[in-house]
């Protein structure tokens, strides 16, 4: 190794490591505040959601890709991975 080796910056290597994904989330009513858990999926939007409770069919917010984002304790796993949803 030469004296000048010393004094260059060092190659550094970009690792880009998968965001690890959360599956569930816990889903609030809009209309009764009922919660659940539930398993988002992975490779699909869902667009309607039934509370359990009320029985009122839930869509997104406007902005939103799913029910999950609007009404959600998490995001849908594609916009978790920074990904296009739907």
């Amino acid at each position: 190794m030469a004296f000048l080796d010393l004094f260059r910056p060092k190659k550094t290597k970009i690792v880009h490591t998968p965001k690890e994904v959360t599956l569930l989330s816990t889903i609030t009513c809009p209309h009764c505040g009922h919660k659940k858990q539930e398993t988002m999926p992975e490779d699909a939007c869902q667009f309607f959601y039934e509370c359990e409770s009320c029985h009122e069919v839930i869509k997104p917010l406007e902005g939103d890709c799913c029910v999950y984002c609007s009404y959600g304790s998490e995001k849908c796993p594609p916009i978790q991975k920074d990904e296009s949803c739907c």
